[in-house]
């Protein structure tokens, strides 16, 4: 993305001002909503996102969405946040990221979890963009910038777009060096922010029952990486830390008890995940995890043998996955996702029927679960029961409208289900979601042409009102 692009999206994303007032927002924060207005934060956020995973790899992974998304709404009540509409991504990359963007878009890189020890380290940073997103410190900066120099908030979103992305010419080496040292300045929280969202975060983090002292060792573990690095990370370019700002962690955690860090069998399986993505191959992983199995008890134990179980999955060597299933003791043994990764082996072993079975038997207790729908709409096409499965996707779809992955699920099912207009719907919604819209707007016109042809009113007339909604959204830019 250079220049031109940016001022592209100036020009598209920047409205008129709106003034709009939250009694309860900080005297601060109040300030800033007479320049950028919640709602516009709200749409300027949306398209944001579609244009971050336009532009980069993004993990759909039920397991590491559910997870990440349960550990923000155990945080989100014990913050100041008000806007309850959020929405989340996963950015598949190695580096140390974590970035919360007006109009409640919160995100981080797969590549966190290497650098996290705990869920508890992984939420102080996360409790941190909290805050940072609660008291508005994005518009508070532009009102701030506005005095000095102007810069509209469609420009940071762009900026913000550039490091997420993590390309060639992402950072602020893609910009023109005024412009450069502008931008830089504006994404940079200053001081009094980073320690008013180290405040808050702290006080989210003991609301949760989570521990204080997890903010001060991960922002240590953030320390210690960017010494050896030729570069930062990219979120110490916009959250600068420095000793002095762990020793005052350090101390402001003092003032609330300690507790014991969360074992969880998830943050151990996708920190295994992330080692073996960025840090090892596959072969590599293989041997590491094996020799890890007798240095280990308990729920890292668990996790190493759901790891292996993954890696003989997709060497397609079942019995061998099997055979770590198998190792996999009580209560993980009844973790959704081992369920799930023991049907897909079954299935891999030609054992349609048991794996079908077995996520049927699960899913009775939690027909939502979204880990669980995922490997079981595939078994029912494949057992010819794919109308079945569009109806089961179609909720997965009412339940996460903004997720693409969900509405690509629906779309290959929904063909299979020789129902060409959810089909065709379902596809535009992915592409829309996924930052594509001019094809999105091509595929909705299809789908309304099929919709017209069986005489079908009722969804003639939802895909008008949905096409309305696509074309009156701000423009991407593709």
């Amino acid at each position: 993305m250079n220049v031109r692009t940016i001022s592209l999206i100036a020009g598209l994303l920047m409205g008129s001002s709106v003034s709009f007032a939250d009694s309860e927002l900080p005297a601060l924060g109040d300030r800033a909503s007479g320049y950028v207005s919640m709602q516009q934060e709200h749409d300027l956020g949306r398209l944001w996102l579609r244009q971050l995973r336009s532009q980069v790899s993004s993990l759909d992974d039920p397991l590491v969405l559910t997870y990440f998304e349960d550990l923000i709404y155990r945080l989100v009540p014990h913050s100041e946040l008000r806007e309850m509409d959020l929405e989340f991504i996963v950015v598949d990359s190695p580096e140390l990221n974590a970035f919360a963007v007006p109009g409640g878009i919160i995100g981080i890189n797969d590549g966190i979890f290497l650098y996290a020890n705990d869920t508890d380290e992984l939420a102080a940073v996360l409790a941190h963009e909290l805050a940072h997103l609660s008291q508005r410190h994005f518009s508070r900066q532009i009102e701030n910038a506005e005095r000095r120099d102007p810069i509209a908030l469609a420009t940071l979103l762009a900026s913000i777009l550039l490091i997420a992305t993590n390309n060639p010419d992402a950072g602020f080496a893609g910009l023109v060096t005024s412009q450069a040292a502008s931008i830089q300045n504006q994404l940079a929280y200053s001081r009094d922010f980073e320690r008013e969202a180290d405040r808050l975060g702290m006080l989210t983090l003991a609301g949760a029952e989570l521990d204080p002292q997890a903010m001060p060792s991960m922002f240590e573990a953030m320390l210690n990486a960017n010494r050896y690095r030729e570069a930062p990370p990219e979120f110490l370019l916009t959250h600068p830390i420095t000793s002095s700002r762990v020793a005052d962690a350090a101390n402001r955690a003092e003032q609330y008890p300690a507790r014991p860090r969360l074992a969880s069998f998830e943050f151990s399986v996708l920190r295994n995940d992330a080692r073996r993505r960025y840090q090892l191959k596959d072969s590599k992983a293989e041997e590491q995890f094996i020799q890890e199995l007798s240095r280990t008890t308990g729920v890292k134990n668990a996790a190493l043998h759901y790891n292996l179980a993954n890696i003989y999955l997709n060497n397609r060597d079942p019995d061998k996955g099997l055979a770590q299933i198998e190792q996999i003791e009580s209560p993980w043994r009844q973790h959704s996702a081992t369920i799930a990764l023991e049907a897909r082996l079954l299935a891999l072993n030609g054992n349609n029927d048991q794996a079908i079975k077995v996520l049927n038997d699960a899913l009775r207790l939690n027909p939502n679960d979204r880990i669980l729908v995922k490997p079981y709409a595939p078994l029912l096409v494949e057992a010819g029961r794919a109308t079945e499965a569009s109806q089961l996707l179609r909720k997965q779809t009412e339940l996460y409208p903004t997720e693409p992955s969900a509405w690509q699920q629906l779309s290959n099912v929904a063909y299979k289900a020789n129902q060409p207009i959810v089909a065709h719907r379902a596809l535009a919604e992915y592409l829309y979601f996924s930052g594509q819209r001019s094809n999105a707007l091509k595929q909705m016109d299809v789908a309304l042409l099929e919709a017209r042809k069986r005489h079908d009113f009722y969804q003639e007339a939802a895909l008008k009102e949905r096409l309305k909604a696509m074309t009156e959204s701000p423009t991407s830019l593709q």
